[in-house]
């Protein structure tokens, strides 16, 4: 017994050192590696494995296109998963129904030009929370009006739309006088615009502008030019049509 014990453990030793000794001229077993990937929802790397690690959502082409369908411009801050797309406006009632964004959630979209602000702010978002983003009074969120300020609650569901502000020209960054014609006008009338001063930093700037003017005033003064061509050439005709009625009528009557 002791014998037949001690032989089964000379060929273990024996093979263990049989193994090393492989091992030392064959190098490490290689151990293969999966390729990564950068998630299509979240930007995370994650190995190729069919499913996000970070995100866990799933890369086949169904998923893929599921999760297109519901992208729209209305994001949810959320700090657990800063780097998930927004979504579509009937993504976001939804989530609203279902309890999980509130009044007090921060939230951003094409009513707020993409500045992140609460829900109970939002226009054509809080009315679903029961709230007036205009004067915070109670509404159903079925109504389409506040019956107390009379805001609207319009809906914003296009989801191509980003709702940004209009790019204007900075302090510093362009002519005085194109400033001055986008500046904002002061709140509560309809005065003129205020002029900006500009500084010596958006020469660059300014002069691209003047070359924008200089190549405007040319095309209206060549369109105005063809049109009073045109309207020459209009009279003409008409004064030749009317010699040509004359001759014809007085030759009827001479030769008639």
């Amino acid at each position: 017994m002791n014998s037949g014990q001690d032989q089964s453990g000379s060929m273990s030793e024996t093979r263990q050192r049989v193994m090393e000794s492989a091992q030392l001229i064959a190098g490490e077993i290689p151990t293969p590696q999966l390729r990564s990937l950068i998630c299509p929802f979240c930007g995370a790397v994650t190995p190729d494995t069919g499913r996000c690690k970070t995100c866990q959502a799933r890369f086949d082409p169904l998923s893929r296109q599921a999760t297109q369908n519901h992208m729209g411009p209305w994001c949810i801050r959320d700090a657990e998963s800063p780097f998930r797309p927004g979504c579509t406006y009937d993504t976001l009632v939804r989530l609203i129904d279902q309890g999980a964004v509130g009044i007090d959630t921060i939230i951003r979209g094409p009513t707020t030009r993409q500045f992140w602000t609460l829900a109970r702010h939002t226009p054509s978002v809080s009315h679903r929370l029961g709230v007036c983003h205009n004067c915070q009074g109670e509404v159903d969120k079925a109504s389409f009006q506040c019956p107390s300020c009379q805001a609207s609650f319009t809906p914003e569901r296009d989801r191509q739309h980003m709702g940004l502000g209009s790019s204007r020209p900075l302090p510093g960054q362009g002519n005085p006088k194109v400033l001055a014609m986008h500046a904002e006008p002061a709140a509560g009338n309809d005065a003129p615009r205020a002029a900006l001063n500009a500084g010596a930093s958006g020469a660059g700037t300014g002069a691209l502008t003047n070359e924008a003017s200089d190549a405007i005033r040319q095309w209206r003064r060549a369109f105005e030019s063809e049109r009073r061509r045109a309207w020459i050439a209009v009279g003409l005709a008409g004064v030749a049509t009317i010699l040509a009625l004359v001759y014809g009528v007085v030759g009827v009557s001479v030769f008639g």
